[in-house]
């Protein structure tokens, strides 16, 4: 697949979004870096990094992995707060993930939380769609970590919005008890809420004292 000339519409820490050359409803996750040293695997206690196998490590086959469980698990439900994955596959800028694209009604790329905040600040609309999203993935038992640089809102036509986790996903557990016990689970999804929760805060505070919002949080092109 050929991506090289083409501009990245974002770049997360380790890898950069593409949208599909071919397909328009899909984008490309590109690594960007080698997976030794991703942040899951260099913040990781020596023993986790002895046990683990090296898809809990790399991005991309762990997001890959992880979206088609939740997929084959849910069927379409999952694929109303995560993207479903296709494949992985060699670009002529490094190995890629394929997934789907979340845009809004008029063709464009659809924000990051982040950036519909400082943009909109928190309207009803968008409000409602992180409570349906976190109604969903806590009834479902999706680990999504829920940083508002990991989601994405989706405007309709209808003037209504959908909340969508594109990044940041599984169980960061050496023994992921959360995923065994829903009691467990519903705990710890709760905390990563109310921790989302204090960032929106945050951002609306910055907004409204107006500060300058740093660049990394906007698409570097929509």
């Amino acid at each position: 697949l050929s991506l090289k000339g083409e501009t990245p519409f974002a770049k997360g820490g380790h890898r950069a979004c593409y949208r599909h050359p071919v397909d328009p409803t899909r984008c490309v996750k590109v690594m960007m870096d080698n997976w030794r040293t991703t942040a899951r695997r260099m913040k990781a206690p020596w023993i986790v990094r002895k046990l683990r196998p090296k898809w809990y490590f790399h991005d991309n086959l762990y997001e890959f992995r992880f979206l088609r469980r939740e997929e084959k698990r849910l069927s379409e439900v999952a694929g109303e707060f995560i993207p479903r994955a296709y494949e992985i596959l060699e670009t002529d800028v490094g190995e890629g993930l394929i997934v789907d694209l979340i845009k809004d009604e008029d063709g464009s790329v659809s924000m990051t939380l982040s950036e519909y905040l400082w943009q909109n600040g928190m309207t009803d609309m968008c409000e409602a769609a992180l409570e349906k999203m976190w109604d969903g993935v806590v009834r479902y038992g999706i680990f999504v970590q829920g940083r508002p640089d990991n989601l994405v809102v989706e405007q309709r036509g209808d003037g209504s919005c959908r909340c969508v986790a594109i990044d940041g996903f599984g169980f960061p557990q050496l023994i992921p008890l959360s995923r065994w016990w829903k009691r467990e689970a519903r705990r710890k999804l709760s905390r990563r809420k109310e921790k989302q929760r204090r960032s929106i805060e945050e951002i609306l505070n910055k907004r409204k004292d107006g500060e300058k919002v740093s660049e990394k949080r906007f698409l570097l092109s929509r």
